[in-house]
C-alpha cells in the first residue's frame, strides 16, 4: 500500500510540472523495432517495448522479477487475452527514453493495470527496458505447426506450435539431424540442414516448449522427436535452423575477409548452405589461417590468426568451432571440425585472419624508428608477416630498447639506449603486434625476445613505445645538440630558468626529486656563471613537454658536467611527470633593484615586523613557511640590524599576501647564520606552496640584558621581589635555601653595599602627620624604620 502511495505522489508531483501526453497509468506496446514488426503479422501477436504513461509522460519498465504474469496483465490492459502471453528482457525490442517508470513489478494477475501491481522505484538502466508478446483474441495455432523468425523464410530462430500457442525450442542437444527435421516440414530437404545455437536470429517468445530434442531424422514434424518439457533454459538459449535452399548467395566452402584496412586481412567468414557465418576462435590457429589464405591465393606460410574479434563481430550463424588444421589442406571444410552451426561461443570471439598481402614489403624481424627528424630515435615499428606494426609500452624498458638500437647498429658502450613510453613520437596505424616484450639484452632482434602471441595485445597506438639510440654527431645527421649539454629555458633571463640536459640529440628535464643547490650549482658552473646558485624545484619555471631524462641527481657540486654527476635513476627511466621539472638560478650581481640575498620586511607599515621577502636574481620574492621557525627569524633579524633582538617567526598569511615567485622552502637555519641565503635548505621554490603561506617575523628590542638584576613591586627602591634577566626576559629566582649571604651579594649587585644604612638606631620621628608636631610614630632599627605597636 506504502508503494502504491508513493507511486501516486511521484506521478502527481510529475503531472504539477509537465506537459500531459497521456493519461497516469496508461500503457502501450512500441512496436517500432524490427523485431517486433517482424513477428507481430507472422504469428498473429502483438509485441513490442512496453511504456507506461506517469506524470502525463510515456516511460518503460525496467525487467528485475518481470514475470509472464505481469506481461498476462499488460496484455488485458491493451485489450487482448492474458492467456499465453509472455515477455522478453534485456530491451530486446530496442531501448526506450525517458523515466524508467516501474521496477520489480509483482502482479498476482487480478490486477486492471499494470501500474496497480506491486512495484519499486527503479534502478535500472534502458538497456533493461522490458517487452511483452500479446496473444491476438481468437488466433490459434495447429500442433506440430513450425515458423521461423529470422532474415529469410528458410531461417530464423523457431517458433513451433504445442497446445495451440507459439513457443520456442532449448538448444541443449539440439543438432543437425532435428534441424532436418524442421526444415522438412517447412517443405525443404532434410540434407544440409545446419542447426543454430544461442538465440543466433534472435530470442523468439512464449513458453519454451520443448529441451534436450532427439530426432532420428525420419520424423515428419519436430513435435513427433523424443524431447522433455522442464527446462531450466531461457530464451538467450533458442535453437534455430538454416534450410538448403535455391537462393544461394555463395557457394559451399567459400571463405572470405570481412572489416579489415586491406583484401588481405579481415574476420573470417565461410559458406554454408548458401549463408555467410563467422568461425569461432577456439583452437583456431595459424595453420588453419594458412588454409584460409591459400584458399584466398595469398602465399603461404605465414598467416596468422587472431582471435577475439579483432577486425570486429560478426552477425548471424556461427558455423564453425574447434577446428582443426594441419595447414596443408586445400578447403576450410577439410580440417577436422565440430558439427556445423552447433557451438558455444558469441561473436566476440569471432575469428580473423591476416594474409601476406601483395604489397607486404619487409621482411620478418626487421625494426624502424619512425615520426622523429633524427636517425636515432622515434616510434618502434617491426616487421612480422611482411608488415609493419607498432609494439604497445607495457613492461617496455631500456633493456628492450638496447636490443633495437644494436639491431639498427646504434652501438656506443659508453651510452645506453633510452625507452620511450606513451606514443612519445606520435601515435602509429595499422597493427599493434605485442606488448609484454621482455629481453636479456643479448637477442639479435626483438623478435628473439619472449613475448605474447602477435596482435593478442589490448593496448591502442596511444602506447606505442618508442627509443632514442646512443649516437654521435657523426652517426646522427642534423643533431641538434652534443651530449651533456644543459640549457635553462622559460626564465625571465638568460641566467635562470627550467634546467634541460641533451641526451642523444634529445633534449630533456630534470626532476626535481633530490634536487639541491649543489646540483643548480654545476649546472651554472657548466652555463659559465661563477657566483652562487640555488635550485628550484616544479612549479617556479613553467613545465617541459619532452622527456624527464633525469632524477635523484647527487652532485658533490665540482663537477664539470651535470651528466659526470652521480644518480640513482638510469637516464630516461624516470617515473616523474612535468609538473616536478628542476629549475636553477644563477645569481648573478646587478644593481638594477636588489642584491642577491637582501631581506626586507612588508606588509605590517612598520621596519621591524612583516612578511619575509628576499632579493634572489634582482627580484624580490617570498619565503614559504614550510618549517620556518624561531632561528630562521633570527638570521632574519640580525640580517635587518637587530643585533641583540628578540626574532620571533610568524606562519603565512599574518602580513598578507605576497606577489611574484616563492624562492624558498624548508629552510633549516641554526641561528647563528649572516645571511639568510647561507642556510641549509631541505628544497628550493614554491612546490606545494602559495602566497597565503608566505613567512613573516617580528623583530623586537628586549626590555633587559642578560644577568641584570632588579627588585621589583617593593615599598621603595630597597626593597621588592628579586628578578634575573635571562633570554633578555625578566625572571623570578626560587626562594627555597635563599640565605642573607645571597641578599648581601644581591644588594652589593644592585648598587646598595654591603648594607644600606637609612638612619642611627634609636632614633625617633613622627611620619605622614598633618605638621612637625604630629604624625605616626616610628623608631630606627638596623639601620630601618619601622612603627611602635
Amino acid at each position: 500500500m506504502k508503494t502504491l502511495l508513493l507511486t501516486t505522489v511521484i506521478l502527481s508531483l510529475f503531472a504539477s510540472v509537465q506537459s500531459l501526453e497521456c493519461t497516469d497509468g496508461d500503457i502501450r506496446l512500441n512496436s517500432s523495432s524490427p523485431t517486433a514488426q517482424k513477428i507481430s503479422p507472422t504469428f498473429g501477436v502483438k509485441a513490442g517495448r512496453i511504456e507506461v504513461c506517469a506524470a502525463g509522460a510515456w516511460g518503460t519498465v525496467c525487467d528485475d522479477s518481470f514475470t509472464d504474469v505481469n506481461a498476462g496483465v499488460a496484455c488485458r490492459q491493451l485489450g487482448y487475452s492474458a492467456r499465453g502471453a509472455s515477455f522478453v528482457g534485456s530491451a530486446y525490442y530496442g531501448a526506450g527514453q525517458g523515466q524508467i517508470v516501474l521496477d520489480d513489478v509483482s502482479c498476482t494477475g487480478n490486477e486492471t493495470r499494470l501500474a496497480d501491481c506491486f512495484n519499486r522505484v527503479s534502478n535500472c538502466q534502458h538497456y533493461e527496458d522490458v517487452g511483452v508478446v500479446c496473444q491476438v483474441n481468437n488466433i490459434t495455432c495447429t500442433d506440430g505447426d513450425i515458423k521461423l523468425i529470422g532474415p529469410a523464410e528458410y531461417e530464423g530462430t523457431i517458433q513451433v506450435c504445442l497446445n495451440n500457442r507459439f513457443g520456442t525450442i532449448c538448444d541443449d542437444k539440439f543438432n543437425s539431424v532435428a534441424a532436418g527435421v524442421v526444415c522438412n516440414s517447412l517443405g525443404y530437404s532434410r540434407q544440409g540442414a545446419i542447426a543454430l545455437v544461442r538465440a543466433t536470429y534472435g530470442q523468439g517468445f512464449g513458453p519454451i516448449h520443448m529441451n534436450q530434442v532427439l530426432c532420428n531424422g525420419t520424423e515428419q514434424n519436430i513435435s513427433q522427436c523424443q524431447y522433455t518439457q522442464t527446462s531450466t533454459c531461457s530464451h538467450t538459449r533458442d535453437a534455430g535452423v538454416i534450410c538448403k535452399h535455391a537462393n544461394s548467395s555463395c557457394e559451399d566452402g567459400a571463405v572470405r575477409l570481412v572489416g579489415g584496412s586491406m583484401l588481405s586481412e579481415g574476420r573470417l567468414e565461410v559458406c554454408f548452405d548458401g549463408e555467410w557465418g563467422t568461425v569461432c576462435d577456439d583452437e583456431f590457429d595459424n595453420k588453419a589461417a594458412d588454409v584460409v589464405c591459400r584458399q584466398l591465393n595469398y602465399t603461404t606460410p605465414g598467416s596468422l590468426s587472431v582471435g577475439r574479434a579483432f577486425f570486429g563481430q560478426g552477425t548471424g550463424p556461427i558455423f564453425i568451432d574447434s577446428i582443426r588444421c594441419f595447414g596443408n589442406e586445400t578447403s576450410l571444410l577439410n580440417c577436422r571440425r565440430g558439427e556445423t552451426g552447433l557451438n558455444d561461443c558469441s561473436h566476440f570471439e569471432d575469428v580473423s585472419v591476416i594474409c601476406i598481402g601483395p604489397n607486404n614489403t619487409c621482411n620478418d624481424g626487421e625494426v624502424r624508428l619512425m615520426g622523429s627528424p633524427y636517425a636515432n630515435q622515434g616510434r618502434v615499428e617491426l616487421c612480422i608477416n611482411r608488415r609493419w606494426g607498432t609494439v604497445c609500452d607495457t613492461y617496455w624498458n631500456s633493456v628492450a630498447a638496447q636490443v633495437v638500437c644494436n639491431q639498427l647498429g646504434y652501438i656506443n658502450a659508453n651510452e645506453t639506449a633510452i625507452a620511450v613510453l606513451n606514443s612519445f613520437y606520435g601515435a602509429g596505424s595499422g597493427l599493434i603486434w605485442f606488448d609484454n616484450v621482455r629481453c636479456r639484452g643479448v637477442e639479435a632482434n626483438l623478435l628473439q625476445c619472449t613475448h605474447p602471441l602477435p596482435l593478442s595485445s589490448f593496448c591502442t597506438h596511444f602506447r606505442d613505445a618508442g627509443v632514442i639510440c646512443p649516437a654521435t654527431n657523426v652517426t646522427v645527421q642534423n643533431c641538434p645538440c652534443r651530449n651533456g649539454d644543459i640549457r635553462l629555458m622559460a626564465g625571465t633571463s638568460s641566467n635562470e630558468g627550467r634546467v634541460e640536459v641533451c641526451y642523444n640529440c634529445v633534449w630533456g628535464t630534470v626532476c626535481d626529486n633530490g634536487w639541491d643547490d649543489k646540483d643548480a650549482q654545476v649546472v651554472c658552473r657548466q652555463l659559465g656563471f661563477s657566483g652562487q646558485a640555488l635550485a628550484m624545484g616544479g612549479g617556479v619555471f613553467p613545465s617541459g613537454a619532452s622527456l624527464v631524462l633525469l632524477e635523484v641527481v647527487s652532485c658533490l657540486g665540482n663537477e664539470t658536467s651535470l651528466i659526470r654527476c652521480p644518480r640513482r635513476v638510469a637516464v630516461g627511466q624516470s617515473t616523474c611527470s612535468h609538473s616536478r621539472d628542476a629549475g636553477a638560478i644563477c645569481l648573478v650581481q646587478s644593481y638594477s633593484s636588489c642584491l642577491d640575498g637582501a631581506v626586507r620586511l612588508s606588509g605590517a607599515g612598520d621596519s621591524s615586523l612583516g612578511r619575509v621577502e628576499i632579493c634572489v636574481n634582482n627580484q624580490w620574492g617570498t619565503i614559504c613557511d614550510s618549517g620556518w621557525d624561531n632561528s630562521d627569524a633570527k638570521v632574519v633579524c640580525r640580517q635587518l640590524g637587530f643585533n641583540n633582538s628578540l626574532a620571533v617567526s610568524v606562519p603565512g598569511g599574518r602580513f598578507g599576501a605576497g606577489t611574484g615567485r616563492i624562492f624558498l622552502s624548508g629552510l633549516q637555519c641554526i641561528g647563528n647564520e649572516s645571511a639568510l641565503l647561507d642556510c641549509p635548505r631541505t628544497f628550493s621554490g614554491a612546490q606545494g606552496c602559495g602566497h597565503s603561506q608566505d613567512a613573516g617575523v617580528v623583530c623586537t628590542t628586549p626590555p633587559c640584558t642578560n644577568g641584570a638584576l632588579r627588585l621589583a613591586d617593593g615599598t621603595d627602591k630597597y626593597s621588592g621581589r628579586l628578578e634575573v634577566c635571562n633570554g633578555g626576559q625578566w625572571g623570578t629566582v626560587c626562594g627555597k635555601d635563599v640565605s642573607n649571604d645571597l641578599a648581601t651579594t644581591a644588594c652589593g649587585l644592585l648598587g646598595f653595599g654591603t648594607k644600606a644604612q637609612e638612619c642611627t638606631n634609636g632614633t625617633l620621628r613622627l611620619a605622614d602627620g598633618m605638621d612637625k608636631y604630629s604624625g605616626r610614630l616610628e623608631v630606627c632599627n638596623g639601620g630601618q624604620w619601622g612603627t611602635v605597636c
